[in-house]
C-alpha cells in the first residue's frame, strides 16, 4: 500500500531512474520508484522469447566506471561479464582485433589495402594531448561544442579514401548510434577525451540478461524501506504555485492514489514529463527545447542460429556494409542466454538518415541484406528472432537525444529533475551516461533536501 508522503518519487525504472532511487535510498531518503512496464530496466532489460533472453536495448555495458561504482556504493551485485578481443569485418574479410591498440591494427589493415595510413595518423596526432600518436583518436582534446562540423567532413580534410571514411563511420556510429556525416566531430572527441566519458575501454554483457542487474538495484531500494512498483504509472504530476507537491499514481492500473513528495525525478524523458506536469507550467523557451530534442533511431537485429555465425569472443565491428555497423555474439559470452544448442547474436545499424523519420520497410530489408552478406551461413543456420526498428518518435528510441544535444537535468520547477538519455552530461553516452546523470542529480538534491524534511 502507498502511504501519503515520500522524500522522493522517481518515475521510470530505466538506468537513470534505478540509479537515482538506489542512491537516494542509500542516503536515507524515503523513495517511491514507479515503473509502467511489468519488468524493470526499460531499455536495460530482458525479454524472454522462444527460450532466448534478449535485450530490450543496451547490449554492451561499460564496466569499471560510474555504473559499476554506483552498484558498489549501494551494495548491489554487479554481474557483467567482460569479453575477449573482438573481430572486424573489413570489406568482406574477418580480422582479429587485439584487446589493445585496435585503432592501430585497423589502420595497419587499411595500409595493406592501400590507404595512406601515415597521412591519416599524422593528422589525427596534431590535436592530441599526449605525444602518443595513436592516442589521438581516443584522447583528442575537446573542441568547441558550438562547432557543428560533422565527423565525416572533419575527416575529409585529411583523406578522401573511402575505406578510411567507412572505417570511422562504423567506429563512431556503433557508439553514438548516429551517422558520422550527421554527427558533430566536436561531440565525438569530447566523448573519447578525459573531459567526457573517456570512451568505453572496458565493457561486457549481462550473462543472465540485463534485467538481473536492474532487479539488483531495485532490491537495494526495497531493503532500505523504499517502494518499487511495476505495472503502475504516473498519471499526473501535481504542480501548485510552481512547485511539484505530489503525483497521482495508478497502482497496477487499478487504483489511483495521490501521494506527496519533496521532489520528483523523472526518467520518462522531458517530453512525457512535461505532458504529465502540464505544458502551462513551463516557459515557451523551455518547451521549445523539449519539442526540438533529437531522438536517435536504430535497427537492432536479434539473430538466433543453431551454430555460431562468427567465431569471436568479443564485440564485432562491421566496415563496408550498407547499414549494419556493429554487433555482439551474445552466447559467446554466456550460453545461458539461449536454449541448449542455440546461439544468439545482436547486430545493429544506423539508418540512411538519423534526422528524419525512417522508411521502416527499406531499413528492415537493407539490414537483412547486410546480414546475409556479412554472415553467409545465415540462411542455412540462422533466423531473425526479432528486428527492433526504433524510429525517432518511438517510445523507446536508441537515444532520446543525440549525444551533445541534450536538455538540462534541472527544470524550471525547482524540485523537478530529469535523468536518463535525454539529459546526458556533455561527452557521455549510453548506460554510463544515464548512470552519471543520476549521480549528478542525487548530489544536487542532497544539498537542497534533507531526508524526512518538510512534507515527509
Amino acid at each position: 500500500m502507498l502511504t501519503g508522503k515520500y522524500d522522493a518519487v522517481v518515475a521510470g525504472a530505466g538506468v537513470g531512474g534505478l540509479c537515482s532511487a538506489a542512491l537516494l535510498a542509500r542516503h536515507g531518503y524515503r523513495v517511491l520508484l514507479v515503473e509502467r512496464l511489468e519488468r524493470l530496466g526499460g531499455r536495460f532489460s530482458t525479454i524472454e522469447q522462444d527460450g532466448f533472453k534478449t535485450p530490450t536495448g543496451a547490449v554492451m555495458i561499460a564496466t569499471r566506471g560510474i555504473f559499476q561504482q554506483i552498484f558498489n556504493e549501494v551494495g548491489a551485485r554487479f554481474n557483467i561479464k567482460e569479453g575477449g578481443a573482438g573481430r572486424v569485418w573489413l570489406f568482406g574479410e574477418w580480422h582479429d582485433l587485439p584487446e589493445k591498440g585496435q585503432i592501430q591494427t585497423l589502420l595497419n589493415l587499411l595500409e595493406k589495402m592501400g590507404a595512406d595510413r601515415a597521412r591519416i595518423v599524422g593528422r589525427l596526432a596534431q590535436g592530441a594531448l599526449t605525444e602518443k600518436v595513436l592516442g589521438a583518436f581516443r584522447r583528442a582534446p575537446p573542441t568547441d561544442r558550438s562547432n557543428l562540423m560533422s565527423f565525416r567532413d572533419w575527416l575529409r580534410q585529411y583523406t578522401d579514401d573511402e575505406r578510411v571514411l567507412q572505417l570511422f563511420h562504423a567506429l563512431t556510429s556503433a557508439i553514438s548510434t548516429v551517422n558520422d556525416f550527421e554527427y558533430p566531430a566536436s561531440h565525438w572527441f569530447t566523448y573519447v577525451s578525459a573531459a567526457g566519458q573517456g570512451g568505453m575501454r572496458y565493457h561486457g554483457i549481462s550473462p543472465n540478461g540485463n534485467v538481473e542487474n536492474a532487479n539488483a538495484l531495485a532490491e537495494t531500494v526495497r531493503a532500505r524501506g523504499g517502494q518499487v512498483l511495476v505495472n503502475s504509472s504516473i498519471d499526473r504530476i501535481v504542480v501548485r504555485d510552481g512547485i511539484v507537491t505530489g503525483v497521482v499514481v495508478n497502482v497496477e492500473n487499478q487504483q489511483k492514489t495521490e501521494v506527496e513528495t519533496q521532489f520528483f525525478i523523472s526518467d520518462l524523458g522531458p517530453k512525457r514529463t512535461v505532458e504529465l506536469a502540464g505544458r502551462n507550467n513551463f516557459s515557451p523557451d523551455y518547451l521549445k527545447q523539449v519539442d526540438e530534442l533529437r531522438a536517435a533511431p536504430i535497427v537492432a537485429n536479434l539473430i538466433a542460429s543453431d551454430r555460431p555465425l562468427v567465431d569471436s569472443n568479443g564485440g564485432l565491428l562491421i566496415v563496408g556494409a550498407k547499414r549494419i555497423v556493429a554487433g555482439v555474439p551474445m552466447t559467446s559470452y554466456s550460453p545461458a542466454l539461449a536454449p541448449p544448442g542455440q546461439h544468439l547474436m545482436v547486430i545493429w545499424g544506423t539508418p540512411a538518415s538519423c534526422l528524419n523519420h525512417i522508411d521502416r520497410e527499406k531499413e528492415a530489408r537493407e539490414n537483412l541484406d547486410d546480414i546475409r552478406r556479412v554472415f553467409p551461413d545465415f540462411d542455412r543456420h540462422g533466423r531473425l528472432l526479432r528486428q527492433d526498428i526504433r524510429d525517432i518518435d518511438d517510445e523507446f528510441p536508441a537515444l532520446r537525444s543525440w549525444m551533445g544535444y541534450d536538455m538540462p537535468q534541472e527544470s524550471p520547477l525547482p524540485n523537478l529533475f530529469h535523468v536518463g538519455d535525454a539529459v546526458k552530461p556533455y561527452g557521455w553516452e549510453g548506460v554510463a551516461a544515464c548512470a552519471k546523470s543520476a549521480s549528478i542529480i542525487v548530489d544536487k538534491v542532497r544539498r537542497r533536501f534533507r531526508p524526512g524534511g518538510p512534507g515527509t
